[in-house]
């Protein structure tokens, strides 16, 4: 039986319809594995997106997946990155660039879109690093506990007095965790000669206004806190303490003596020199703060310094009692500031061994070279 054959354009046309399938095909299972490949790097798209919009985003995230997953420069240092109320993200995306953290405002664009990012970013201060992918970027700036807080470390407060406002400032940890971290050695976090016989960081964390992130863990926070007395209480100041006759450990017990001592900045260094030269004459140093802070924590005041003292208070058993044992206390009695330490590195030559408080409110001392003058200028 004798077939027809077709038209030789018909023949073609098949071929043609029968490649325009398969390519179809091979299009369509790549654009699957493109898909596929997007979606396991940048996650789903977000459920707001049409079809073709995800399909397209999803293509242009593909074709910059190695530059959105790869950092700047791995070996940066954070920085902080303000972002004010109601800033348009185009702006944001340009100054990320200007500031060195990402490369392509458009491609960051795509992809905080792709994934609902660019109606959640986070108003305030965020803590990133050209270490960071652009995509952990765009993960941090929608991240609430990525921003950093403002911590104000006062002058005079003792670690727990530190861990307390730490624990209400909302971190990830509690007052206590905070305080047994900080009785470890100082050369855990300062890893330097002149701090390798220092026990316990009382002293050694510097009050100032610092920017901390939520997620700090205690020895995150311990090692800034430290790390900023390193860099502040310079060698020179050191120097300064030995020619005081104090090592920096001394000189820090009685900075701290000062700090608590004093109302106003502008007295400290007569204070301090006062307490040098009852600390010289082997005089006992007579200091109230001492006794408060052997006292501990006053339940009836809600305070760790209690005020006023009681005679009896005067009798407390404690090496860190001055009014019962020459010389300085085992440690710091807080946290003192610079101001505090360069009034001891600095202190004045005095003929003063004796101070109290004034009478007229103002917060001011009178001080006095003999305990008869001492005694003349107490209150009516």
């Amino acid at each position: 039986m004798n077939r027809k054959r077709l038209p030789f354009s018909c023949f073609l046309i098949a071929i043609l319809v029968a490649l325009c399938s398969l390519s179809t095909a091979i299009v369509l299972l790549a654009f699957g594995s493109l898909q596929t490949e997007v979606e396991r790097t940048f996650g789903e798209p977000h459920p707001s997106l049409g079809y073709t919009q995800k399909l397209w985003f999803q293509a242009l995230l593909y074709a910059h997946k190695e530059q959105l997953t790869t950092p700047l420069n791995p070996y940066a240092p954070p920085q902080s990155f303000a972002i004010s109320s109601n800033e348009p993200t185009p702006t944001i995306l340009i100054r990320l660039a200007q500031d060195g953290l990402i490369s392509d405002p458009q491609a960051m664009q795509v992809l905080l879109q792709y994934l609902g990012y660019d109606t959640q970013i986070q108003t305030g201060e965020h803590y990133l690093s050209p270490a960071m992918s652009p995509y952990q970027i765009a993960q941090a700036l929608v991240d609430p506990s990525n921003l950093l807080i403002q911590f104000d470390l006062l002058a005079g407060w003792r670690i727990e007095e530190v861990a307390s406002a730490l624990e209400a400032s909302g971190l990830r940890f509690s007052a206590p965790e905070f305080v047994a971290a900080a009785n470890q050695p100082l050369a855990n976090f300062l890893p330097y000669p002149r701090y390798s016989p220092i026990q316990g960081l009382q002293g050694f964390l510097l009050p100032a206004s610092y920017r901390i992130q939520k997620t700090a863990s205690v020895d995150d926070l311990l090692r800034q806190f430290t790390q900023n007395f390193d860099t502040t209480v310079s060698v020179e100041i050191e120097q300064k303490l030995q020619q005081q006759g104090l090592s920096l450990y001394e000189g820090i017990i009685l900075a701290s003596i000062v700090q608590r001592e004093s109302v106003l900045e502008e007295e400290m260094p007569l204070i301090a020199s006062v307490f040098l030269n009852r600390w010289r004459a082997q005089m006992k140093l007579d200091s109230d703060a001492t006794v408060q802070f052997a006292l501990g924590f006053n339940q009836d005041q809600n305070t760790w310094w209690t005020n006023p003292l009681k005679s009896a208070d005067f009798s407390i058993d404690s090496p860190y009692n001055t009014y019962l044992y020459t010389g300085l206390p085992p440690t710091p009695i807080c946290n003192p500031g610079l101001a505090a330490i360069l009034a001891v590195a600095e202190a004045p030559q005095s003929d003063y061994f004796y101070f109290r408080t004034a009478c007229d409110g103002s917060g001011r001392h009178v001080f006095a070279k003999t305990y008869a003058e001492h005694l003349d200028n107490a209150c009516p």
